[in-house]
């Protein structure tokens, strides 16, 4: 049979039926990638001390208050990204498969901030002078992004993965009811259903691949070298509506308070094909029970999975800035954490041809309904402005996310996250980000504008360097300003993304306590680098 060697590890994301909830899910639903408007994200988004422009507000609601006119603006945004994905070496430099680099380019239009904020004025002349109320629509996070990976392997197969899955069960459980209480995983399943993975001759509880062949002495191997294709795509975008309150005390010292609404959708289409570079070497015999020998030649196969994501929650956020002396100014924000209540669907189907013909399953849709608690936020930052010739801007901010926390929901008041929860607090660590934006008006209508990011990895060391897992951007702006109730802004940001590594498919052993061990047989991995450019426009009026 397979010489399949265990290992130390489970990975249990691969062997659950739906999208497991796992540490990578709760961070990838509590990570904020902060657009804002032109004129913030010229700036780098630092505005936390700035204010007086809708981008602030999601870094302190106190940046209402700052100017004493009500406004409206729409920012539209087109995001431009390119993913270049290729296999990764083993230890003697040779690629485990998909050793075929590709560039994928996608683009996406899309509208990141809109809002207005309307004034009242006290006419005091000290004290309580403005009040200002706003409601926001800012975007804290982009999930679009499209993976592309293409090679030969003559070592590891998806088939092959699959069968180890398969090792064990009866045949009466894959071909069964998916909602049946002791069953593998969907996913082995619908290997098995749909003839990707089949009983070795004489077995009830043995499989081999399509891709794979049986030799005399029992052992199963790849066939001959495939080719394989994987692809990814993510789409979905995670929105914050901000219900915004602020006040100016003698034009010194501004307060505000943010009711915040958070909305996500995000969803995940993978699928991954696999066919014969050379047809002749995938022919194997099949014994039938009354003894009778047939040859199957094996075409294709191909195994997609759908997972859809829905999520709402509410927090609440207060900040301050104060003008010590002219031209400074200093500003903090505090972010409560939330409670997202999320909605998962999965699905998984899958394909083979075999003598030229087509043998299909799919499984049902599952549902999952979980609640996560997102991680509070604290930003601090300074600004001076240099007259009325512009200013210079400098933000920290810092979120500890192995504060996040997996719950059961009211659907599901049984559902246990101990593991993700212990998986969470091993594999995240606080992330500290740098912000710093300039400024520069060389005339009262223009104005040119310069940021920089940089955000620290939220992983730990035994996921990964914390260096590999930083996010960068660089943006640049430019803003005029009519002598009327008419503003408009641009800018262009570019990000710097970690490196995102993808394993395709696992090969394990089933052990007799019904456990499944990673085998530890070196399976190919992808390395997707992406680039993103977001070009954005701000329209807006003052009255």
């Amino acid at each position: 049979m397979k010489r399949i060697f265990a290992a130390a590890a489970l990975l249990a994301a691969v062997m659950g039926n739906a999208g497991a909830q796992t540490w990578q899910d709760a961070f990838a639903f509590a990570e904020n990638n902060y657009v804002g408007t032109a004129r913030s994200v010229g700036m780098g988004n630092a505005m936390t001390a700035v204010g007086g422009d809708l981008g602030s507000l999601t870094f302190n609601p106190a940046g209402s208050a700052v100017t004493g006119y009500s406004q409206f603006v729409l920012t539209p945004s087109l995001s431009i990204s390119s993913t270049y994905s290729q296999g990764t070496v083993d230890d003697q430099g040779g690629f485990l498969g998909f050793e075929t680099g590709k560039t994928g380019w996608g683009t996406r239009f899309k509208v990141p901030n809109f809002g207005f904020i309307t004034t009242y004025n006290t006419r005091n002349s000290s004290g309580l002078k403005r009040l200002s109320f706003g409601i926001v629509g800012n975007a804290t996070n982009d999930y679009t992004n499209g993976i592309k990976a293409i090679g030969t392997n003559s070592r590891t197969t998806l088939a092959g993965g699959l069968a180890t899955l398969a090792d064990g069960w009866p045949e009466s459980t894959l071909g069964g009811s998916f909602y049946s209480d002791d069953i593998p995983s969907w996913m082995t399943m619908v290997g098995y259903q749909s003839g990707i993975v089949s009983p070795v001759n004489g077995s009830d509880n043995a499989y081999a691949g399509a891709t794979e062949r049986v030799l005399d002495n029992g052992d199963i191997k790849l066939a001959d070298r495939i080719n394989q294709r994987y692809q990814q795509r993510r789409r979905g975008n995670k929105y914050d509506i901000l219900m915004n309150f602020a006040a100016d005390f003698s034009d010194k010292f501004y307060l505000g308070a943010n009711l915040g609404i958070t909305s996500l959708s995000y969803r995940q289409d993978v699928a991954m094909a696999e066919e014969p570079v050379d047809p002749d070497s995938f022919v194997s015999t099949y014994i039938a029970e009354d003894g009778t020998a047939t040859e199957r030649h094996f075409n294709s196969l191909r195994m997609r999975t759908a997972y859809r994501a829905e999520g709402t929650g509410i927090y609440a956020k207060a900040g301050f800035i104060w003008r010590p002396v002219a031209g400074l100014r200093v500003g903090a924000a505090i972010q409560t954490p939330s409670i997202l209540e999320i909605e998962e669907r999965y699905a998984v189907d899958g394909r083979s041809v075999i003598d030229g013909r087509a043998r299909t399953a799919q499984s049902p849709e599952d549902e999952w309904h979980y609640n996560l608690k997102t991680p509070s936020r604290f930003n601090a930052g300074v600004a001076y402005t240099v007259g009325s010739m512009g200013l210079v801007s400098f933000d920290y901010e810092r979120c500890n996310y192995q504060a996040m926390d997996l719950r059961s929901s009211m659907y599901d008041n049984n559902a246990d996250f101990s593991v993700a929860n212990r998986d969470i607090y091993d594999c995240m660590r606080a992330s500290h980000a740098f912000r710093v934006g300039a400024e520069l008006k060389p005339m009262p209508s223009l104005a040119i504008r310069v940021g920089y990011n940089y955000v620290s990895s939220p992983l730990s060391s035994a996921v990964m360097n914390y260096k590999d897992g930083a996010r960068e951007r660089v943006s640049f702006g430019l803003g005029y300003s009519s002598g009327g109730s008419f503003f408009a802004d641009a800018a262009v940001r570019f990000h710097w993304m970690p490196i995102e590594y993808i394993t395709p498919y696992y090969y394990y052993l089933h052990d007799d306590e019904g456990d499944f061990i990673n085998a530890d047989i070196p399976t190919p991995q992808i390395s997707a680098d992406t680039r993103l450019v977001d070009v954005l426009m701000t329209v807006g009026w003052r009255f």
